[in-house]
């Protein structure tokens, strides 16, 4: 009873991480009191998860990299990386993936992407290529290099506390790192040499040839006076003039889509146009027009045209307004900035900005005074992709936010602190030596994850109470375990892989372990290949924008479709599971 129990909720979370009805993070809690009130673990193993070594590392790995991030320690190495570029499109997918891969080994994926994105976007405008053939290569390397070391992400801190819960035994810091390091040169090689051709070349305007190659949505109103009062859409020369296409237009609170060319427009009228940034800029030009981003919130900067600059902006996980509408923050009167149209998933929203529900890595297009742009660059929550880049807050303070991940790294490898002592000791060390402010601390960890992690490992430590976990096991090893140790290895790297796709590449770890464990025990093989592979597996996350935070950050900066991933990803994939699976045996023998 207890086991189709298990079951049954471990099918509901399925469904409900890939169909994403309800937050990833309130899916796991809804599972941690499920387990707790149908009494499948006790109340206090059900809570147990957050105060787990594991997730009190990744949440101090988090601080330790916002502290790197807010002190800009790594952004002079970036950039001299990226100048080693050059103009060839090779040549920067391979220094753009390495660098990435770098940072990542030390720093949280996300946050290596979200410091390199505006660079990469930068190279690209410089080398007049489009960013979509770049921004894939950027997330795909933070992933590789993730690999690379123990803290490099959570699915390897999460399995080497759960490798030493059931056996004991644990990974050293560097352990990862000659699997890693094989993985990161086969999924640059493939992107160098083939997946880039497989990338797409998203077609739009330009302004100036320094922002993304796409189109937006905005609204214009039609004043008193205007030309176009009258006129029917097929007379106006919006389109042939300045590129502006009419989507749709608002007359009385009544919507009216992709209308008929012999529709008349009249005074009132509110115009949903589709251009390139450089053709809604033009509308401030235009008589009898006038941009209406935010009714409700009227602009509290009277500056000229000229002293006007148009910034893209994208959406940082940890922004705080994520969630929410322009509306609810009054965006124009705390940032002095017009929102002028809205990038999302790789087309434009066609429905008023400000009322909009902001996810991650939506893409502003706003408008005005650069010292408002600078600030806004200021504010972590943003990543700026034009050609002004934020500052960091503290820069003289990037030697000694360095050394404390050096100091960190070294008690963690030299065996002299456990990995939790030594991450948290850095995290404080941020804090204490203000390289990361205190009002700044909680903002920075990423909770949505942390509550992710801590809400599953109760379903993982269900499934082998249960039995549950040796039932799976059983059978995955009486169909394949025939063929050997390395046929079930492989198994268990597309099993997790496949669950990564669809749901946190965390949660999919933590409900592989206990199988992989099982499995080991009925092979009466060393358990270690298969944590490791384990770990390597939920890393693997290629084929969709929702299986890594990384993936989703870049698709609207980059105009990805969610096919573009499936296209590029599956190879990279294929290619991971054959070089893991035959490399991780030799490096720990079953």
């Amino acid at each position: 009873m207890d086991i189709a129990l298990v079951f049954l909720l471990l099918l509901t979370a399925l469904v409900l991480f890939a169909t994403e009805w309800l937050r990833m993070d309130l899916v796991s809690l809804l599972l941690l009191l499920s387990l707790a009130v149908t009494g499948l673990v006790s109340i206090d193993e059900a809570f147990s998860g957050f105060s787990n070594p594991a997730v009190i590392t990744v949440a101090a790995m988090f601080i330790i990299s916002a502290g790197l991030t807010r002190t800009g320690a790594l952004t002079p190495l970036g950039n001299g990386l990226m100048r080693l570029a050059g103009g060839s499109e090779m040549r920067m997918v391979l220094v753009i993936m390495l660098c990435s891969a770098g940072f990542s080994a030390f720093i949280n994926n996300i946050g290596a992407t979200a410091m390199l994105l505006p660079l990469t976007v930068g190279m690209a405008r410089n080398a007049r290529i489009s960013p979509s053939k770049l921004l894939i290569p950027l997330a795909f390397g933070s992933l590789l290099g993730g690999v690379c070391t123990l803290i490099g992400t959570p699915p390897n801190i999460l399995m080497n506390n759960l490798l030493e819960q059931y056996t004991g035994e644990r990974f050293g810091m560097f352990d990862f790192t000659p699997v890693g390091l094989a993985i990161l040169a086969t999924g640059t090689l493939y992107m160098a040499l083939i997946g880039r051709h497989l990338l797409p070349v998203r077609k739009s305007g330009t302004l100036t040839e320094a922002y993304q190659v796409k189109e937006y949505i905005t609204e214009a109103q039609i004043l008193d006076g205007s030309p176009l009062h009258g006129q029917r859409i097929g007379q106006c020369d919006l389109q042939a003039r300045y590129g502006l296409k009419i989507r749709a237009f608002l007359r009385s609170g009544r919507k009216y889509p992709a209308p008929h060319r012999n529709r008349k427009l009249y005074t009132g009228d509110t115009l949903l146009l589709e251009g390139s940034p450089e053709a809604i800029l033009a509308l401030r030009d235009i008589k009898g027009l006038t941009i209406v981003p935010e009714r409700d919130n009227p602009p509290t900067v009277n500056q000229s045209a000229d002293e006007m600059i148009v910034i893209e902006a994208a959406l940082s996980p940890n922004s705080g307004l994520v969630g929410k509408t322009l509306r609810d923050v009054h965006f124009i009167a705390t940032y002095g900035l017009t929102p002028l149209a809205l990038w999302r998933a790789g087309a434009p929203v066609v429905r008023k900005v400000d009322r909009v529900v902001l996810r991650f890595g939506d893409v502003l297009l706003l408008q005005g005074p650069q010292e408002n742009v600078m600030h806004l660059g200021a504010d972590h929550g943003f990543l700026l992709l034009g050609d002004i880049a934020a500052g960091s807050e503290q820069p003289q303070k990037a030697p000694l936010a360095l050394a404390i991940l050096v100091g960190t790294i070294l008690l963690a490898s030299a065996d002299l602190l456990p990995i939790m002592l030594a991450a948290s000791l850095g995290a404080l060390a941020m804090v204490l030596s203000r390289c990361l402010n205190i009002r700044d601390l909680y903002t920075t960890i990423d909770w949505s994850i942390i509550v992710l992690i801590a809400g599953t490992l109760p379903l993982g430590l269900a499934l082998e109470k249960t039995g549950a976990a040796r039932l799976i096991a059983d059978q995955l090893v009486g169909t394949i375990g025939p063929y050997g140790p390395l046929a079930v290895l492989c198994a268990l790297f597309l099993l997790t892989s496949l669950l990564t796709e669809i749901m946190s590449h965390a949660a999919a770890a933590v409900l592989i372990a206990p199988i992989a464990y099982n499995s080991a025990l009925d092979l009466a093989v060393s358990p270690q290949p298969f944590f490791m592979v384990v770990a390597v597996a939920a890393s693997s996350c290629f084929m969709t924008p929702i299986s890594h935070q990384s993936n989703a950050l870049v698709m609207g900066p980059g105009g990805y479709r969610f096919s573009d991933y499936l296209k590029v990803g599956a190879p990279m994939n294929l290619l991971i599971w054959l070089v893991a699976t035959v490399l991780i045996p030799f490096a720990f023998p079953f």
